[in-house]
């Protein structure tokens, strides 16, 4: 297992993960049809151009075979909300490869990349339904922010965990 810095020769493999973990982490969240509509070439296009955004932190996870089998991204708090600085944008593992210590590690090296850009604080957003909200509770966070949100025609609950010293976090990590 490596963790390393996306570079944009990824981006077709950060993109397969993308669609594949929606498939397995929002089935039954979000309807089969939206899950099957996801195109590989828009996520690939979509990753091209978030690699390239000045304050981009986003790492991957290879297997033995140097294949891309997951990816976290972090940056400035996307809302603009004044209380809030840092943000972990996405965190997805192919489920083959989860539980083995990859989703840590991947935020933890997100984490170090937000605190050099002297990001004091933190949230991660995550469909109130994600499975993976369990992880960001066992991480330390605690739900600060609720919103709803409009995803393939319908309306789902997101919520916020935070943490007031992003420091905090690697405690948990």
């Amino acid at each position: 297992m490596k963790i390393r810095r996306a570079i944009e020769e990824d981006v077709n493999g950060i993109a397969n993960v993308h669609i594949n973990s929606w498939h397995t982490t929002y089935k039954g969240i979000l309807p089969d049809q939206y899950l099957s509509s996801l195109n590989l070439e828009a996520r690939r296009k979509n990753w091209l151009r978030n690699l390239k955004m000045l304050h981009n932190a986003t790492f991957v996870a290879e297997n033995a075979h140097r294949e891309i089998i997951g990816f976290a991204a972090g940056g400035p708090e996307q809302t603009n909300d004044p209380h809030i600085q840092g943000e972990v944008y996405a965190v997805y593992i192919l489920k083959e490869y989860q539980r083995q210590g990859f989703g840590r590690k991947m935020i933890k090296a997100v984490i170090h990349e937000l605190i050099k850009m002297e990001h004091k604080n933190l949230i991660i957003w995550a469909l109130k339904d994600n499975p993976s909200c369990g992880f960001y509770k066992a991480l330390g966070g605690q739900v600060i922010a609720e919103k709803t949100v409009k995803m393939a025609g319908i309306e789902l609950i997101e919520v916020g965990f935070g943490w007031q010293d992003i420091k905090d976090i690697l405690l948990h990590l």
